[in-house]
């Protein structure tokens, strides 16, 4: 399975990767939506982890645009912010439904999310 984890914070980033990689996914790590978008094309994730709270592109825009390309990509949100339920919320109204986790995350909780009946 292979999954693109997004986070401004490369140290939060990377260390997902490296627990996810060690337990025999294909992941990678960027640091803006942008960018994301950009390795969704070349990657096809079938899993896109994210923060919803990032300078530039949110992780809902982020997720929106990579579900344009990949429409059975599972995203999977995280936040630690109160700003982050009003943008989740409003992505709900306009039809998209995300998987929203806490910040920090816990990697068990990660792990059994994406392994879990929608990533079996």
């Amino acid at each position: 399975m292979k999954i693109i984890v997004v986070d401004d914070e490369p140290v939060i980033a990377d260390t997902l990767v490296n627990i996810l990689n060690g337990e025999g996914y294909n992941a990678i790590s960027t640091s803006n939506g942008r960018s994301a978008i950009e390795w969704s094309e070349k990657f096809q994730p079938d899993v896109v982890v994210s923060d919803v709270i990032m300078p530039g592109l949110s992780g809902v825009d982020t997720a929106k645009a990579i579900l344009k390309q990949l429409p059975n990509c599972r995203i999977i949100l995280f936040s630690g912010q109160a700003a982050s339920v009003d943008l989740v919320a409003r992505a709900r109204e306009e039809g998209y439904s995300f998987e929203v986790l806490a910040k920090p995350v816990d990697p068990d909780v990660l792990l059994n999310k994406i392994s879990g009946p929608e990533g079996a």
